[in-house]
Formats: structure tokens, sequence, C-alpha cells
């Protein structure tokens, strides 16, 4: 459950709250956190004794009340979010274990005087490049200056300005020695074993003298299962519901190609390029080796339909939520005929519709937002309707496979 009060920047949310000295040393520990946190979800901080002591062990109930207001003051602001355990009967504030979730770097760091971590180290860096980088004479010193000014390596801003010029150094000789690599491969030998660092960094290794195609990404991994004869390809957001219908095969998709993409992956374009979709095939528990010559049969289909284009109706099932939502339309970027697969989500409108289901915050679901639209008739015009309209989600796994 959460607790807050959207407010907006911080330049709508008048001076903030009173700058005391609790919630400075709270903000510039969440902060720091945050610089610190490479986690693509939302960071919090936990209110603990460790870090809020201000909360605990009073003896009249007025103190920790004044805390209590001051930390809803902050969260009031809409900069952070206060985190609360759902309510249980005579549970008191801190019994709900609270926490506060960061929404809005900049301004709270505006508000609490906080300098980034990573300005003090970009500095130093900056200035260590300057005096010892060694510039082939083409301005490239320059143009690597400027660029980790626009966009720091802030997975570096704990190490020393030498030895992050250090790892620059190597990952500008390995560039410049056409050895071609998985990209986080490459990561991982010049950043000290951290892998994800290079993500996201095609400028950074054109600057350096990548070649292009010379750090790839992983390729995607589609798992499939292949009946005797399909005429579409039914995409399956989660695993569990994958294996599922893949033992159950009940008429609804007994001739689907049924495909396991690990959600958002399998909207990558990278799905459609044979150096970047890898295809596994799921047999069943019961076959044995050479058992299944119409799955060699159907691999080749699906290679022509994957690779050279060919024509084939393509379905998606998913979780009955926003992200689910989301992902349904970044397929139909890959594939443009793609659509919501009826039979499985009039199940999940069944239970929405009759009150099941759970509300967003339950789920940690919360900061899903409204696709607005995903080109499918079907989605647009009854599913999202539906997940506006009763303000609740139901994950795929409610699909029960094996009942008729």
């Amino acid at each position: 459950m959460t607790e807050a009060k959207p407010c907006g920047r911080a330049s709508l949310c008048d001076d903030g709250p009173p700058r005391d000295p609790m919630l400075l040393r709270l903000a510039a520990r969440l902060l720091a956190k945050v610089e610190r946190s490479d986690a693509q979800r939302p960071v919090r901080l936990r209110l603990d004794p460790r870090e809020a002591p201000e909360l605990y062990g009073h003896v009249h109930a007025d103190a920790a009340s004044r805390v209590e207001l001051l930390l809803r003051e902050l969260a009031h602001t809409g900069w952070v979010r206060l985190v609360l355990a759902r309510q249980r009967e005579f549970a008191g504030f801190i019994d709900r274990k609270p926490q506060l979730e960061l929404l809005d770097f900049d301004a709270l760091a505006a508000w609490a005087g906080y300098t980034r971590l990573a300005d003090h180290w970009q500095r130093r860096l900056s200035d260590h490049l300057e005096r010892h980088w060694v510039d082939a004479g083409d301005g490239g010193k320059r143009r690597l200056i400027d660029y980790l000014g626009r966009t720091p390596l802030s997975a570096l801003a704990m190490v020393p300005a030498d030895e992050a010029m250090g790892c620059l150094q190597a990952l500008r000789e390995l560039c410049l020695s056409g050895q071609a690599l998985p990209l986080r491969e490459a990561s991982a030998r010049v950043f000290h074993g951290r892998s994800k660092v290079l993500d996201a960094r095609d400028e950074l290794l054109r600057l350096l003298g990548a070649t292009q195609g010379q750090f790839w990404e992983a390729p995607i991994q589609l798992l499939i299962d292949v009946p005797s004869s399909f005429d579409e390809a039914l995409f399956i957001e989660n695993l569990v519901t994958f294996e599922r219908m893949a033992d159950t095969r009940r008429s609804e998709w007994r001739n689907s190609l049924l495909v396991y993409s690990a959600g958002f992956k399998g909207s990558a374009t990278r799905l459609r390029h044979r150096g970047g979709c890898r295809v596994y095939l799921r047999m069943q528990p019961t076959a044995t080796l050479g058992s299944a010559p119409s799955s060699t049969r159907g691999l080749a289909i699906v290679n022509s339909w994957l690779f050279d284009r060919a024509e084939l109706p393509v379905r998606f099932f998913g979780d009955l939520d926003y992200s689910g939502m989301q992902i349904l339309a970044s397929l139909r970027e890959v594939f443009p005929c793609a659509i919501a697969w009826e039979p499985g989500y009039a199940e999940l409108l069944k239970v929405v519709a009759s009150g099941g289901g759970h509300l967003p915050e339950a789920a940690n679901k919360e900061r899903q937002t409204d696709p607005g639209a995903t080109g499918c008739a079907f989605a647009d015009g009854v599913l999202l309707g539906a997940l506006r309209r009763f303000g609740r989600f139901v994950d795929q796994e409610t699909f029960e496979a094996d009942q008729q």
C-alpha cells in the first residue's frame, strides 16, 4: 500500500516541507542510494531504527506522531512516495514498515541542497582526461569529454579517476583491435566484470573506434511448442502459462504455434533477424529421439515466418494489466498484424467484471501507465476499457488451461 499526494515538480510545490534536519538527512541518504543503484525498479529507503532513529523508542506518542507528520509532509510534495505495509488491526505507523520511494530526483535534490556524487566524480574524471588522455590529433579527446559530460558513466562513479580512465583506455584498445564480441562480454572484460556498463552506449563505442556490428546484443531466445499443424502464432507472456497450455492443448489453441519470449523481449526488432534470435524447440516429456518429424517440418515453417517474412497470423496473451497491453503495442511494431488473443482474455475479463483480480498497488504495479491505444481493436475497445472502468488487474496465471 502506498500513500502520497502528487503535486508535480518542485516549482509547483512552493518551498516544500520544513527543512528539518531529519528530513534533510533522509533525503540525502535516499538520493545517494539511487546514485549507487543499478536497479531497474524504483529505489526505496527503509525507515528502520538505523536510518530513522527519531521514529523509535519514544515514551510519548506525540513525539513519534511529529516525525510521522514530517514524513507525510515530505510525501505530500510528490518528490517521494511514502510506502506502507497493508493496514492491519491495531497496527501503528511503525508497524507498517514505512519506506520512502524516490519519484523526482531533481526536485528533492534541489530542496535538500544535495550535490550529485556523479557531479563531483565527473569533474575529477574530466580534469584527469584533460591532463592524461592521449589524443590522436583528431579532436577525439574533446569529443569524449563532451560525451561523458552529457551522459556520464555513473557505473564508474565509485572508482578513482585514473582507474576509470584505465577502463576507457582498455575499451579503446579493444575497439581498435577489431575483435568482435557480444556487447556484455566486452563490457565485463574492460569494466572489472560489470557486464551492463555498455548497454545503450553506441555513441561511446563509435567515439573509441568501434566499427558497425563489432559488438552485438545477445540473441533473443524463443521457446516454441509446435503442434502437428498450425495456422497462427500465439505469444504467451509468462512461462507457467506457456507450459500449461503446451501440455494441455485445448481446442482453442490446438492449432497454435505457442511462443514464449519473456515479456517485452518478444517485441525487440532483432527478433526477425537470424543473427538476433535463436529458436528453441520444446519437446513433450514423453517424446523420444527421432520421434517428432512433424516438429522438424514445423521448425522450417517457423524459420520462414520469422526470418523470411512469411505470412502467419499473430496473437498475444499476457497479464490483463497496462504492462500487458504495452507489450501488445510493442509486439505490433514487429508484427503489425498482432492482436490480443480473445479466448484467453475473455476468461480474465470475467474475473475482473466479477470483482476479482487485484488493485495495482497490491502487486507493486501502481507505476504502470495506460498505453492509451495498442492498435488492436479488441484490446483498445474492450480490454483497456475494462482496466480503466474497474481499476483492477489480473495475472495471466489465473487462466485455467486444463478447464474445458
